[in-house]
């Protein structure tokens, strides 16, 4: 299906300051989604304006596998929000703060993750609507390794131990929506942070 264009106030030529961090929570065999986090910051700096976490109400019980690694419960999902309503909710402060149109993720494909379930459950659900993504997603895991391979390092590495490696402590709780999606944003900008002191020390500035 073809989506309705998104009309961006930042012009083409200029940098994206402000960007989403996403991650999911999903359930087994199924794929569902049961969990939906986001932060939302300046990447340059490090500083996250605005979170999201949302619990999806799903149609079926949660694996024992998932509730054993997530902490997530049949009683957390109860309170939640319909996966329509959880997208409003992620669409709303996405393009409030006019962040970059694709999200950080680590890993690939939630943001599709998210179009496809939706589609799934309405067809036309975004008929006359415009999704709040691009097609394509920054991949920050793919960037780490690829910064590692080019400083002749191993490359696998979780979440957790890139955050060691770059001399970050994971925040929170591992496997929560709301708390990987925060921790991948701060990863991101210190890797953009690294990045940025090799470009200058190349372009002849301080290292």
């Amino acid at each position: 299906m073809d989506l309705i264009p998104i009309e961006s106030d930042v012009e083409a030529s200029e940098v994206p300051t402000i960007f989403t961090s996403l991650d999911l929570e999903l359930n087994q065999p199924s794929g569902k989604i049961i969990q939906i986090g986001a932060a939302i910051g300046h990447l340059m700096t490090g500083e996250i304006i605005e979170k999201l976490s949302c619990f999806i109400k799903i149609d079926e019980a949660l694996d024992e596998r998932i509730i054993k690694l997530t902490g997530i419960t049949e009683s957390d999902l109860a309170s939640g929000v319909s996966l329509e309503e959880g997208y409003v909710q992620l669409s709303a402060i996405h393009l409030k703060h006019k962040a970059f149109m694709n999200p950080i993720v680590w890993g690939g494909g939630d943001s599709i993750a998210v179009r496809r379930e939706l589609e799934e459950k309405d067809q036309d659900f975004f008929k006359e609507r415009a999704f709040c993504f691009g097609r394509r997603w920054i991949d920050i895991k793919t960037i780490y390794q690829m910064y590692r391979f080019a400083n002749g390092l191993k490359m696998q590495s979780g979440l957790s131990k890139s955050l060691g490696r770059l001399g970050l402590q994971f925040k929170g709780k591992k496997h929560n929506a709301l708390d990987d999606a925060t921790n991948t944003f701060f990863l991101a900008s210190k890797l953009i942070e690294r990045l940025k002191n090799q470009g200058d020390a190349s372009d002849g500035g301080a290292p």
